[in-house]
């Protein structure tokens, strides 16, 4: 198996290398792959090549995707060659938030989906690991005010309540 999950991480660092464009239909399948190793190798062409991809993906099934990614990089907290960290995951996670958040052509929706998505995973968490996600994505996410204001809705579910209180803590108490 992971002989076979390297070789799709080379076909896909050469299809990002190659002079020709990636098939949609190609990277759309890189996605559905259950592998976290590929997903990671995947989501790197359509976060930072998605030029490559004929014709390109939607916005939808960009947001989607990336969704997932990170879902699963929260999910499995693994790190490998290929994988990146629970907490780098997180800070990758913020960056592309941000990015959505800044582009004002980007719905909304797709930033409501991340937010449903976080408060699902706080949820679904055990206490410490519920914890690393506010340290590596809630805290940083809070960094910008209005986003504070875009999750205010935590403030009133007892469930999110404890990370909106420490995410918001660590924003008021960090030097500036």
């Amino acid at each position: 198996m992971a002989e076979m999950e390297d070789e799709l991480i080379d076909r896909i660092q050469a299809a990002v290398r190659n002079q020709r464009g990636i098939p949609a239909p190609e990277a759309r399948s890189w996605l559905q792959n259950s592998s976290l190793s590929v997903l990671t190798a995947a989501t790197d062409v359509i976060l930072e090549h998605p030029e490559k991809i004929e014709p390109r993906l939607t916005l939808e099934e960009t947001c989607e995707a990336v969704r997932n990614y990170y879902k699963k990089c929260l999910y499995e907290d693994v790190e490998s060659e290929f994988v990146p960290s629970f907490h780098i995951a997180g800070y990758e996670l913020v960056r592309w938030f941000r990015n959505l958040w800044n582009d004002t052509s980007v719905p909304r929706s797709h930033l409501t989906d991340l937010k449903v998505m976080l408060a699902e995973m706080y949820k679904a968490f055990d206490q410490k690991k519920a914890d690393r996600l506010v340290n590596a994505v809630i805290e940083h996410l809070f960094e910008t005010p209005a986003i504070v204001d875009f999750f205010s809705d935590w403030k009133i579910d007892p469930a999110l309540v404890r990370g909106y209180a420490r995410a918001l803590e660590w924003v008021e108490k960090r030097p500036s």
